[in-house]
């Protein structure tokens, strides 16, 4: 437990044991180069053609960009090293994202209907909607069910871990892979993009989450001075259990940022288990090459105000998927196709962070301030979605009312909208 004076968790050592193995060692940069052990004869992809396509990587890209590939009718192996590793993520999405992944009942823990956001002197602000704005998933569980969803359509679900790339061979501890199209889904640090030589995201922060013994009910909780340049996070779960998180450009901090905020928020609350993982911030320069192609968090396909990755996914994925099924020809369209489709959104993330971390902490008091009032939460929750949050200041343009409202922020508003 976290509280009475004296927590258990004193150091990093202490912490250590509830990390898993393979984030901890990536957190601290500290994983070493895979080896070449006991390679067994080539796996061939029967017949080996232009259509074949390899996915590396099987969280939500990558399965779902293996489950459109087989249902086109190409011949799809899905590889994942830690098939029953446990997700990092808060798991909170907009209703219309879960109806993009065709989310079944039984994955979805929660409805929210509020968020409850702290200021950074503490002051404390609700925004309540009428009906749900959010979901919250069993992410493990989504990530089960979409590999199964992709072997039910006809792909091969490998676990295994990609070690080297030669020619279009995947090379594993076990076997290898023969593909005629790659598509690499493998996270932020992406094997693939690295053995391609492509670019990495603009900017990659460190996210960190522990699962405890604390109950929220409707609503999720925005924690703003936890950490210097993002925020924290509370999102109830299974009942009974919430998801604490926080992430940050200071990643050996990120340990010590989370302490200190569950001794503040939760002093009593059982810590269950912490993990860590990679959000990157801004999409690579390149993401084609030749016959190959990255998706998801490989491409730096997140929302950079939040860092969310699924409302993305979910169309860029299946975009991947699809045009890679098609052979080497359509992977020229890659890149404009989904930068065409998310571009606009992911543009305004970009500015808006910029000037989030240009914010003092007097300027986001004020704001917070200035978004708690009345009419100002009403608005936001009648008309806030957290898939589109490019399409605010436009609805704020039709609304004349609240205008004198903004009139302190509004050189940060012109920053916003150049886009």
């Amino acid at each position: 437990r976290l509280g009475g004076g004296s927590p258990p968790f004193r150091s990093l050592r202490d912490w250590w044991p509830a990390f898993p193995l393979a984030s901890s060692l990536s957190l601290l940069g500290l994983r070493k180069n895979a080896s070449f052990l006991s390679l067994g004869p080539s796996r061939r992809l029967s017949p080996v053609t232009e259509g074949d396509v390899a996915v590396v990587g099987g969280g939500p890209a990558g399965a779902l960009a293996a489950w459109a590939s087989a249902k086109r009718g190409a011949k799809t192996v899905l590889l994942e090293r830690a098939p029953h590793a446990q997700a990092a993520c808060a798991g909170l999405v907009s209703p219309e994202t879960a109806e993009a992944l065709a989310v079944p009942q039984n994955l979805i823990l929660r409805e929210i209907v509020a968020v409850r956001i702290f200021s950074p002197k503490g002051k404390i602000y609700e925004i309540r909607a009428e009906k749900p704005k959010g979901l919250v998933l069993d992410r493990t569980g989504l990530n089960r069910w979409l590999r199964g969803q992709a072997e039910k359509a006809g792909a091969e679900v490998l676990p295994a871990e990609a070690l080297a790339i030669r020619g279009k061979t995947l090379v594993t501890k076990k076997e290898e892979v023969e593909f005629g199209v790659l598509i690499g889904a493998d996270g932020a640090r992406s094997f693939v993009a690295k053995a391609l030589g492509l670019p990495s995201p603009g900017e990659i922060l460190v996210g960190i989450q522990a699962e405890t013994r604390a109950e929220l009910g409707d609503t999720v909780e925005v924690h703003f001075g936890i950490v210097p340049d993002f925020f924290a996070w509370a999102v109830p779960a299974e009942e009974g259990v919430c998801r604490v998180g926080l992430a940050t450009n200071f990643g050996r901090k990120a340990i010590f940022f989370l302490r200190n905020f569950l001794a503040t928020r939760f002093p009593q609350a059982e810590v269950l288990r912490v993990r860590a993982g990679l959000i990157p911030i801004g999409p690579p320069a390149q993401t084609a090459e030749k016959w190959a192609i990255l998706v998801g968090n490989a491409a730096g396909q997140v929302k950079p105000l939040t860092g969310g990755g699924l409302a993305f996914i979910a169309r860029c994925a299946p975009l991947a998927g699809e045009m890679a099924a098609q052979g080497e020809k359509a992977l020229a369209e890659y890149e404009k196709a989904w930068r065409k489709l998310i571009g606009e959104e992911l543009e305004f993330g970009l500015r808006g962070r910029q000037v989030f971390l240009k914010l003092s902490p007097a300027d986001l008091e004020q704001i917070l301030g200035v978004l708690a009032q009345r009419k100002m939460a009403r608005f936001l929750a009648e008309e806030g979605d957290i898939d589109h949050l490019s399409l605010l200041p436009r609805k704020l343009l039709r609304r004349p009312d609240l205008w004198p409202l903004l009139g302190p922020f509004t050189r940060w508003l012109t920053s916003l909208c150049e886009f």
